[in-house]
């Protein structure tokens, strides 16, 4: 018994890892399977309201333009206000925007109602980074934030059976309304159970654990409170370095699962096989965020990881426009691996985001690197589609590029290794008592 008392103790304090992700975790699967669940309607739409290539570019693109506005401000409300509160409002008005979806009657209505889906969604990512930057010290976040991370290869691996087998029973209208409103109100619920603004204020955390999250970022010279300004967000010169070196890997990454169904679908032939061989690489890449974030965390040397694990993307990307889709095992080696070193520096990126960024900037600066940092999402495809042409319809020249574009987000990372090392350096921030609460 004397041995599992400090186990069970160890256990019962962990309680940030297993209450908070988790529910984090699942709202961004949704968040994420109801932004892309437009592909697999797309036919559908294209036989029900008779629209074009250009018209479905336009359906699909639209949300991103929304998704702009409230990244900003998203980290902003989290920070000065209240992150549940927040998130709450933005999860019931996103869901009403992609239930909409499901009872359009017009092109017009559709690029609306996916509009305003973008808008609602936009703010929810920054104010949940923020959450975990609340919930987590430095030595943890490489972690918390890889975790977090784990909603990509997780929704992508749900998202097509799911949306499949609401479209075998039933239709389009009815994809969007499911997705868009059964798993947010579970999401919803829990959120509201689980989630506090502050570890001060929940009382299923134990005192020893409370105690353990507000001394861990004192020591490591973060304040409780602060109070960040949209100023000091546009005008920190280290903010706008992290979103051109964002926008860059979102570049890299979306021209890699943009690649990727082309390259398979020559290498493997038949959708059965298509569609089993491209779970591989998302479980890869999963497996990847873990090992990297849980290897910053422990290790330290952030930026190193992150180098290193862009370089490999960069390598990887490039060295696979010499396979011939003929060599449909060295193909799909190629894109497992590229595909985990395409997102495994997350964990320690976001991270190094949280110690660098001025505490004026924090919140608001967050929404700026992630909604600059999509714009990668929207130059990657052009860029892509523009080189696939030059090359007469090959891909080796697109992912030569996206391998450049990986190298030089590695290049632009190198100079934040001193300046990490410094404010690990910090002088710890003099403890204020702040009451237990609960809201």
């Amino acid at each position: 018994m004397t041995e599992r008392t400090p186990k069970t103790r160890r256990l019962a304090e962990m309680k940030r890892w297993t209450y908070i992700l988790p529910v984090i975790v699942f709202i961004y699967v949704i968040c994420y399977i109801d932004r892309t669940n437009i592909s697999f309607a797309l036919p559908h739409l294209k036989t029900d309201m008779g629209l074009s290539g250009a018209q479905q570019g336009l359906a699909s693109g639209i949300f991103f333009w929304g998704y702009l506005l409230l990244q900003i401000p998203g980290g902003y409300m989290a920070e000065r206000w209240s992150a549940k509160r927040w998130i709450a409002i933005l999860m019931v008005l996103w869901s009403i925007a992609a239930m909409a979806s499901g009872f359009v009657n017009t092109f017009g209505e559709l690029i609306l109602a996916r509009f305003l889906l973008g808008v609602a969604e936009g703010g929810v990512q920054p104010a949940l980074m923020a959450t975990i930057r609340c919930w987590f010290p430095f030595a943890e976040r490489s972690r918390a934030y890889a975790i977090f991370k784990l909603y990509t290869p997780i929704a992508a691996i749900l998202a097509a059976p799911f949306s499949g087998l609401i479209l075998t029973f039933a239709d389009w209208r009815w994809m969007f309304i499911i997705q868009g409103g059964g798993p947010l109100v579970v999401g919803l619920i829990a959120w509201l159970v689980v989630m506090r603004d502050t570890p001060a204020k929940a009382g299923w955390l134990s005192v020893n654990e409370r105690n353990f999250i507000e001394r861990s970022r004192l020591e490591e010279g973060e304040p409780l409170k602060h109070r960040g300004t949209f100023k000091a967000a546009f005008s920190s010169g280290i903010v706008w370095h992290f979103a051109l070196t964002y926008t860059l890997t979102q570049m890299g990454l979306l021209g890699l699962t943009l690649w990727l169904p082309s390259v398979l679908k020559k290498a493997f032939h038949t959708d059965m096989q298509v569609g089993f061989v491209a779970i591989l690489p998302q479980i890869a890449a999963g497996i990847a965020i873990i090992l990297i974030g849980r290897s910053a965390d422990r290790r330290g040397g952030h930026v190193a990881h992150m180098v290193a694990v862009l370089v490999a993307g960069a390598l990887i990307l490039s060295g696979a426009s010499l396979i011939s889709p003929s060599q449909k095992w060295l193909v799909l080696g190629a894109l497992i691996l590229g595909t985990a070193a395409s997102i495994a520096w997350y964990g320690p990126f976001w991270a190094t985001v949280t110690k660098l960024v001025p505490l004026a900037a924090a919140g608001a600066g967050m929404g700026l690197i992630n909604g600059v940092g999509n714009l990668g999402s929207f130059i990657g495809p052009y860029v892509g589609g523009w080189l696939t042409d030059l090359s007469g319809g090959g891909y080796a020249l697109t992912q030569a590029f996206f391998g450049l574009v990986f190298a030089l987000a590695a290049l632009l990372v190198l100079p934040l290794r001193k300046k990490l090392r410094a404010a690990a350096n910090a002088e710890p921030v003099k403890a204020e008592p702040v009451p237990a609460v609960k809201d």
